[in-house]
């Protein structure tokens, strides 16, 4: 049971189910289960690195715009600067 929730949370790449199996991991009876499951968490780093990779990348490219947009914009006038 707790090997199939944990390949389901791998394909849906569900992070926080991932997280809450592994402060539940039981005791595996077999050498097969202790090996299927080493090799899902295996697979679960490699996906969790990679979506942290992409979602630095997609924060440097946020920033990156957000410092373009700040470089372009004309200043405003001081709130100090009255007209009679």
């Amino acid at each position: 049971m707790w090997l199939t929730k944990l390949k389901t949370a791998l394909i849906l790449e569900d992070f926080e189910t991932l997280s809450s199996l592994l402060d539940e991991m039981p005791q595996f009876d077999t050498l097969q289960q202790i090996e299927e499951a080493s090799y899902l968490l295996a697979q679960s780093k490699i996906s969790l690195e990679k979506n942290r990779a992409e979602t630095a990348h997609i924060l440097q490219q946020l920033k990156n715009s957000l410092n373009f947009l700040k470089s372009t914009q004309t200043e405003p006038p001081s709130s100090l600067n009255l007209k009679f």
